[in-house]
């Protein structure tokens, strides 16, 4: 039998204040700054 992990997503880092927050906040927990997701970063590289 073969145990695959659950796969774990990356802290995304506040642009602000620099404090790790988990992948599934859309505010910084310590600043309440808007977290840049991967989402946003892949839709700003494709309007260039």
């Amino acid at each position: 039998m073969c145990f695959r992990p659950p796969t774990v997503n990356k802290p995304i880092k506040c642009p602000s204040c620099g404090t790790l927050n988990p992948s599934n906040l859309k505010l910084c927990k310590k600043c309440q700054e808007a977290l840049e997701t991967e989402e946003k970063k892949e839709s700003k590289d494709a309007e260039k």
